[in-house]
């Protein structure tokens, strides 16, 4: 008895020491590790919960918002790193189409943790009602096809598609179009064309969700009775000048459209139709020229009468070596003499064939400049000018001249 009054007697003084140890524990705590209140830059983007599959989004102020939180340094220094510790969400359960206005609510996956700020505090958002519908495809061609030819058939793989998304723009959704451009078809095609919602004023509708999103289509292209296909056969006579040749002559357009009032003399004709023939002879560059058709009898071109014919001429690049081209120093001081060795120079030039055949040391000029130089030995650099810009220098033997200066 008399122990248990004893303990009873020592009770206040044991709580008050466990409480100032509390203290001591959390103010060496707190010291070490102290609360830090951080706005973070990231935002942190929004989770919707519970929205009725019946329901859409149309609306939505903000996509994320930026928190300001309150908690230790090791825990901000946490979330620094791995910022999906937070989250952010807006709960949609229970709610009717209309506009409302929500307060995101931030979770953090750590603690302690306090939530100072949301930015912005509240979201606002639109509900819709989604709606679907089943509307006829329509194919839509744009251009014209080219003379002599017509559409056969055009067929789609399907001829319906759904509609789903917000009640108010599926109801403002007019026609579901597939376009192509045939103005350039020539033959039967099959490719994959994209479906678009178009309204009354003939805008794409955005926001509509088609099933499918795309289709086939099928066109079959026919010429007609009459006409017919053929290329250009360009015919040439003479032929470039002597050290030149052709690289290439190409004729625009390559491929005519022809017409007969007779169908077997469409049928009959060669493949090709031959260009009034092209002067080539002493061409030394390339050039343009419009040239007439040679036509069979009783056959017409559908358009221009002429074709344009690019002929490309270019000269045959060949090297040659000019032995003993002497070198003439220039700009020496006066009073002053210069010894050059070598006094001549192998001088190694490329350039059109038909140049270098005549060429010799008498077109080709190589100097030493001795400008500001005193007594003494150098070793300087020729300098090799060729008369014509055509030609090309390709390298100098030796690269290299000593020059002995003296009184």
């Amino acid at each position: 008895m008399k122990i248990i009054r004893k303990f009873v007697s020592f009770l206040p003084t044991l709580l008050t020491a466990l409480v100032l140890a509390i203290i001591v524990w959390v103010s060496s705590v707190t010291a070490s590790d102290p609360n830090q209140t951080i706005t973070y830059k990231t935002p942190i983007k929004l989770e919707i919960l519970g929205l009725n599959p019946d329901l859409v989004i149309t609306y939505q102020e903000v996509q994320s918002v930026k928190v300001t939180l309150r908690a230790p340094r090791s825990v901000h220094a946490r979330l620094a790193n791995d910022p999906g510790l937070i989250n952010a969400t807006i709960n949609l359960s229970g709610l009717e189409a209309g506009d409302h206005i929500l307060i995101p609510e931030v979770l953090v996956d750590l603690k302690p943790v306090q939530v100072v700020e949301v930015s912005p505090a509240s979201v606002e958002i639109s509900l819709e009602k989604v709606s679907s519908r089943t509307m006829s495809i329509s194919l839509v061609q744009t251009g014209t096809l080219p003379v002599g030819f017509q559409i056969r058939s055009a067929r789609l793989s399907q001829s319906e598609v759904k509609l789903v998304g917000p009640e108010s723009l599926v109801n403002t959704v007019v026609d579901v179009v597939a376009t192509i451009d045939v103005s350039e078809l020539t033959s039967s095609i099959s490719r994959t064309l994209d479906l678009k919602p178009i309204n009354e004023a003939g805008v794409v509708v955005e926001g509509v969700v088609l099933n499918p999103s795309r289709v086939d289509v099928s066109i079959e292209v026919e010429q007609l009775i009459g006409y017919r296909n053929v290329f250009v056969k360009i015919v040439t006579n003479g032929s470039v000048a002597q050290g030149y040749h052709l690289t290439s002559i190409v004729v625009d357009p390559p491929i005519l459209t022809v017409y007969a009032s007779n169908p077997d003399l469409i049928r009959s004709m060669p493949a090709y139709i031959e260009t009034e023939p092209v002067n080539l002879n002493g061409a030394q560059q390339s050039f343009e020229s419009r040239v007439g058709l040679q036509l069979p009898e009783g056959i017409v071109v559908i358009g221009d009468q002429s074709v344009v014919v690019s002929v490309g001429v270019e000269a045959i690049y060949t090297s040659t070596q000019i032995i003993g081209v002497p070198v003439t120093a220039i700009n020496l001081a006066g009073g002053l003499q210069a010894k050059l060795s070598p006094q001549s120079v192998d001088v190694y030039i490329s350039g059109p064939m038909n140049l270098l055949e005549n060429i010799g040391t008498a077109s080709v000029h190589v100097t030493l400049d001795l400008t500001g130089l005193t007594e003494g030995t150098y070793q300087l650099s020729p300098t090799v000018e060729l008369e014509r810009p055509e030609l090309r220098l390709d390298s100098t033997l030796p690269g290299l001249i000593e020059v002995v200066i003296t009184k």
